[in-house]
């Protein structure tokens, strides 16, 4: 019989799966969980050590005889912790793969005066590749949690040749052990891609797909050629936003997931690669999140770092993300009969979404702006800067070029410094314009960025005001509370004109649908020395009724 606390189970499983044999173990009470587990499982070898600086040691003697094989050792919370430093040191500097284990008093007891309670968690930094500190989880999601720390010092430990450290808080009681099996915990494989055999591992998963999809998410420009993807559209289907591609159409990928909303479930794939950092939409980060079981997710991360955007990675691939495609590319291309059938209920899906989409001319408001200023600037071969929030959405939904977003975080700071910087960049070496397409709060947050006096009228701004933030308008619920318009979306009745005279730009303001024709036209032609802007501004409500609009229309779609 096991433990009956979940993080100790879900360790004991996932340390079993990976072939850890010998274990370390030292006396004390917080620790007893671990130590059963441990010993009830007949995978481990057990060695009991009472002095934690001699247990350490002599971990890492076992470790020496086989230094590709992990080797655990387990310790009591407080102070035994900081026993094994002399050792964990030396194994970092030896690069043997070490991994210690320390039970710990629950958070709330850190510092209170409770027997054995120190700050554990990151004690042995930094002589440790990753340390992590586990959940008691309540849920579902706390498991995910749980199991993705510990693979996640699993993967470091592999990456870097050196220990780790997982800590485990265990809440009284602690002598439970009521629980007949462990389960099979998920077990995230590292796939170092500059060893063949790994690559070939992966080839197997890609030619047994009957419904392979890649995704990528936000990438540098360039990094992932075109043709690569638009090849890669024969093999499998590949989903993405304007943050990926360079050159290629707009995919409306949002939309083809709105039209889905979990109706057809043969448009679910069996194999998925993920390439690049964040997405924009929401809804794709949530389908992911939908996968059938069976369905092996594989995640590529030039650094080797788990991230699990699905919560159901399978196997990470460190290697660079241009080397992986092309490889990923070349396996499908010679050996690899092309799953028609699904690329085409894809296909299929994506025509009814588009023919929506050429359909739907919104009335004057924002969105109406942007697909405006798309269609007469998208083109041009400049540099087309979004700030996040608002904005980047309604540019996915229009763009038929690669966007710069700040999307490593999504923050709405710095979108118009960013693209300041870009357009000092460009002074000299190219005559295109640099373009901003920012919304109020982002703008009036970032207004400094035009105090620079350098700045020449190659940067255009397009500012978009409605007067708050316009995407709490669109958050379910929020309309309930009364706080929402001065405390959530901070209304306001600022406009930029003030500024902007202030900075010397060249300024317009937009209010109306005959107006904003003109306005979308001056801002690309009017000759300027100092940047340009022009304020568009719409009303909150017509901005929200236009985008819900627009999507509602792919919900109909059967």
């Amino acid at each position: 019989m096991y433990s009956n606390k979940t993080n100790v189970n879900i360790l004991t499983s996932i340390l079993e799966q990976n072939c850890v044999e010998h274990i370390v173990v030292c006396p004390g009470s917080r620790n007893v969980p671990l130590v059963h587990n441990f010993n009830e499982s007949p995978q481990f070898q057990c060695h009991p050590v009472t002095d934690e600086r001699s247990a350490g040691f002599t971990a890492l003697g076992i470790a020496l005889t086989s230094p590709s094989t992990p080797v655990a050792v387990c310790v009591t919370s407080g102070s035994a912790l900081l026993n094994l430093l002399p050792a964990v040191a030396e194994a970092a500097y030896q690069h043997l793969r070490l991994i210690i284990i320390s039970a710990d008093r629950p958070a709330q007891w850190i510092d209170q005066l409770d027997g054995q309670t120190l700050p554990q968690h990151r004690a042995l930094e930094p002589y440790v590749a990753k340390s992590v500190s586990l959940p008691e989880p309540t849920d579902d999601e706390g498991r995910w949690y749980c199991n993705r720390l510990v693979n996640e010092a699993y993967i470091a430990m592999q990456r870097t040749n050196r220990p780790v450290h997982i800590n485990v808080p265990i809440s009284e009681p602690l002598f439970d052990f009521e629980t007949e099996e462990l389960e099979q915990e998920r077990i995230v494989s590292y796939v170092d891609w500059s060893d063949d055999f790994n690559k070939e591992t992966i080839s197997l998963y890609q030619r047994k797909a009957r419904r392979p999809m890649v995704i990528m998410g936000q990438v540098p420009r360039g990094i992932i050629p075109d043709d690569y993807t638009q090849e890669l559209e024969e093999k499998a289907v590949v989903l993405y936003d304007q943050l990926s591609i360079d050159e290629m159409p707009c995919y409306l990928t949002d939309q083809m997931l709105c039209a889905m909303d979990g109706k057809d479930k043969a448009l679910m794939p069996d194999f998925v690669v993920y390439f690049g950092g964040n997405t924009v939409s929401k809804r794709l980060r949530q389908f992911m999140r939908r996968l059938p079981k069976g369905c092996h997710v594989v995640m590529v991360d030039a650094e080797g770092e788990l991230r699990d955007v699905g919560m159901n990675a399978d196997f990470l691939i460190h290697g660079q993300m241009e080397q992986v495609v092309k490889d990923i590319y070349m396996t499908w291309l010679y050996d690899y009969e092309p799953a028609s059938k699904y690329i085409n209920a894809w296909y299929d899906l994506r025509t009814k979404v588009e023919e929506l989409h050429e359909q739907y001319r919104p009335d004057y408001s924002s969105m109406l702006a942007v697909k405006l200023f798309e269609e007469r600037y998208g083109e041009e071969g400049g540099l087309i800067h979004y700030a996040n929030s608002m904005a980047v959405r309604l540019g996915c939904i229009y763009a038929q070029h690669y966007i710069y977003c700040n999307r490593g975080v999504n923050g709405i700071e710095g979108s118009l410094s960013t693209a300041a910087g870009a357009a000092l960049a460009y002074q000299d070496a190219s005559d295109d314009k640099i373009y901003c397409v920012t919304g109020d709060l982002s703008f009036f947050y970032d207004e400094n960025a035009l105090l620079q006096q350098q700045l020449t009228g190659n940067l255009r701004i397009l500012l978009l005001n409605n007067h708050g933030g316009a995407i709490f308008n669109t958050l379910p619920g929020l309309a309930a509370s009364d706080e929402r318009d001065q405390l959530v979306a901070a209304h306001h009745d600022l406009n930029a004109e003030g500024i902007c005279r202030q900075c010397g730009l060249t300024y317009k303001q937009v209010d109306s649908l005959a107006k904003l024709y003109n306005g979308i036209d001056w801002l690309g032609t009017v000759k300027s020395d100092r940047p340009v802007v022009v304020e568009v501004m719409t009303n909150a409500d017509d901005d929200k009724r236009a985008y819900e609009e627009y999507f509602e229309r792919f919900k109909t779609i059967k």
